[in-house]
């Protein structure tokens, strides 16, 4: 089809005609209600900051944790009953809906035995046992399920042999469960369990955690027919050390293992960091000591919002504490809710959950790895800005799945809808500088658009097709090449 002649434009009664609609001036705010409807709404998990293991006690008492974040929860299918399914579904209930946070369920078969051996009997049915547990306490805010942890310890390899998991074992029994979690949930994520980091430890750590996740992802890309939804990892900061130092330590983790996953391939996998921490003693000067675990939680906090906003780099999805709640046994050191009631007070700046809650501030990280160019987020001609030009490119590539050079998809799903223009007009002014050019981002976005359309109607790009006031000459989308 032509594109519309000049008279078109030049006719004072123009309609547009978006995606087969005509937009009147009075039907703009149809427009206006639709783009709105398509922004990204405010969603469970949108936080980068989470738990693990929510404050909740007595199978029914749900207390304070990420809110708006993450949390981590444990179910060990065979151990006591206050480890299994059934008593955590008040907590998963409660999370979701009045605290709206998204959980992360990681599986054990039990304490000690994190992935029932090859000779336990119990191996052959555990796959049914854990689509129990997913059938139990899956919903739209809980679809993240972790197969095992830290299979490189010699703790956790109980009934294997010299209790040494090994990466194709692990492989194998990854490649079951998954297979098995997406037969009844095929959208949710099935993530490679996270290894102990750090070198060999005589009698602990019998093998380092970057070669055990190595070892293991060639062995689960091995098996035919395999494939891997995304990977937990844990990074902690160094007790001995100052604030600055434990953080340093903290960030070698999380990047020396994105780097593994990433020499392997998986660039476009979600990465979660399942446990952070650093210890402070609880002895001595508790105010002292809590100032520098206080200031270790805002350093790392900031260190991997800045790092999953660098272009280039393997974005960190959520990162959750290790712990909250001070009634799971053995974890004091770590325990936020047990800081609350000793050293600094809640408010001050040296006490860990105040230090904790300044998370809320920073976004959740993307899934995969944030691309070097613009597009992503709605400069889609990379000239350092959301503006008006970007509007135009996005039109031509409307409704067309792949778009080349991802020129309009802004959100990297491989097609341009009308998801990619909410993120288009929630970003409009976005420049690289970090700064809001020309019309301030707080705008209502129906003035943004607005100024779009007047950016159409004048600019007369290929693809918009506009009408008379009389039907009988409408134009319509052109199809793009």
């Amino acid at each position: 089809m032509a594109l519309c002649s000049d008279a078109d434009y030049a006719d004072g009664m123009q309609v547009l005609k978006y995606n087969g609609f005509r937009l009147s001036a009075g039907g703009f705010l149809v427009f206006c209600a639709a783009v709105l409807a398509a922004r990204p709404a405010a969603a469970n998990g949108e936080k980068l900051y989470g738990v693990h293991w929510w404050d909740y006690n007595n199978g029914w008492q749900v207390g304070a944790g990420a809110t708006g974040g993450w949390s981590v929860e444990t179910v060990v299918t065979h151990s006591a009953p206050w480890w299994q399914a059934a008593f955590f579904r008040p907590l998963y209930d409660s999370v979701t809906t009045s605290h709206g946070a998204a959980i992360i369920t990681r599986i054990d078969y039990d304490w000690g035995e994190t992935i029932p051996a090859p000779s336990n009997p119990d191996r052959a049915g555990w796959a049914a046992s854990v689509v129990g547990v997913v059938n139990a306490l899956a919903s739209d805010h809980a679809r993240v399920w972790i197969v095992g942890n830290e299979p490189n310890l010699l703790g956790e390899g109980r009934g294997w042999a010299d209790n040494r998991i090994t990466p194709a074992g692990y492989a194998a029994a990854y490649h079951e469960l998954r297979t098995a979690i997406k037969a009844v949930r095929p959208n949710d994520e099935v993530l490679v369990a996270p290894p102990s980091p750090g070198g060999i430890v005589a009698g602990v750590r019998w093998m380092a955690g970057n070669d055990w996740l190595g070892q293991t992802i060639d062995a689960i890309g091995g098996i035919e027919g395999a494939g891997i939804d995304g990977f937990a990892i844990h990074a902690y900061g160094n007790p001995a050390a100052g604030a600055s130092a434990a953080v340093q330590s903290f960030h070698n983790d999380y990047a020396s293992q994105l780097a593994v996953i990433d020499s392997r391939g998986y660039v476009d996998r979600p990465v979660y960091i399942t446990e952070w921490n650093r210890a402070t003693s609880t002895t001595g000067n508790l105010a002292a000591n809590e100032q520098v675990t206080a200031d270790f939680i805002r350093g790392s906090l900031a260190d991997v919002h800045a790092w999953n906003q660098t272009p280039g780099k393997h974005n960190i999805v959520s990162l959750s504490w290790f712990v909250q709640n001070q009634d799971y046994g053995g974890w004091t050191p770590y325990s936020l809710e047990h800081w609350q009631s000793i050293g600094n007070p809640v408010g001050h700046g040296g006490d860990l959950w105040t230090a904790f809650l300044a998370g809320a501030n920073y976004p959740a990280g993307l899934k995969g790895t944030r691309p070097l160019s613009g597009p992503w987020g709605g400069d889609f001609d990379e000239d350092g800005d959301v503006d008006g030009a970007d509007l135009m490119i996005l039109q031509r590539s409307y409704g067309v799945a792949n778009p080349r050079g991802s020129r309009g998809d802004a959100n990297g799903d491989g097609v341009t809808n009308a998801i990619d223009l909410g993120i288009w007009a929630s970003r409009y002014g976005w420049t690289a500088s970090g700064h809001a050019a020309g019309l301030a981002v707080s705008e209502p976005v129906c003035l943004v658009l607005a100024a779009g359309w007047w950016v159409v109607l004048r600019t007369r790009p290929w693809g918009l097709r506009f009408a008379r006031g009389s039907s009988s000459r409408g134009c319509e989308m052109a199809t793009p090449k």
